[in-house]
């Protein structure tokens, strides 16, 4: 894993957070681990907000694409995974994840430094997200939408 590759991207998702979003974020970032193949960072708002309204920010200021969006049958759950375009210190995979009706506190992001190994991960999460119980809200179809943003 190349460690100074993917605090650039996490630098560069920051900065855009801040530029774009600013509102939404406080200052501090959360502390960094390190996976097996990504890091992992989880940034805290600066109020609870919905995740719904959070995903029409990432997806129309950082052109995020929408993995999945899910709720329980009751609404209580909310599961949603979005995946940035990747190029160069832009591959980035966020999620949010609520038991309070969508209310989140915080998102959670991954970086990666490899193609080949954020493909893996995204679709990983997909077929994961086919067995989630519940109301598909938005999301990709099929694989084969996937595969198309990254080859």
């Amino acid at each position: 894993m190349n460690e100074e590759y993917l605090t650039k991207s996490m630098e560069s998702f920051q900065g855009k957070l801040h530029g774009y979003l600013s509102a939404y974020f406080v200052d501090d970032s959360g502390a960094v681990t390190k996976r097996e193949d990504c890091f992992e960072t989880i940034i805290p708002l600066a109020f609870q907000q919905l995740a719904e309204d959070m995903t029409d920010e990432i997806v129309t200021y950082l052109h995020f694409h929408v993995l999945y969006a899910r709720t329980s049958d009751d609404g209580s759950v909310y599961h949603v995974a979005l995946y940035s375009r990747p190029f160069e210190h832009e591959m980035a995979v966020v999620m949010m994840d609520s038991l309070q009706h969508g209310l989140i506190d915080s998102i959670r992001v991954q970086f990666f430094d490899s193609l080949d190994t954020m493909f893996r991960h995204v679709r990983q999460l997909w077929l994961d997200s086919l067995f989630f119980e519940g109301i598909l809200l938005e999301g990709v179809g099929q694989e084969a939408e996937i595969v198309q943003d990254f080859f």
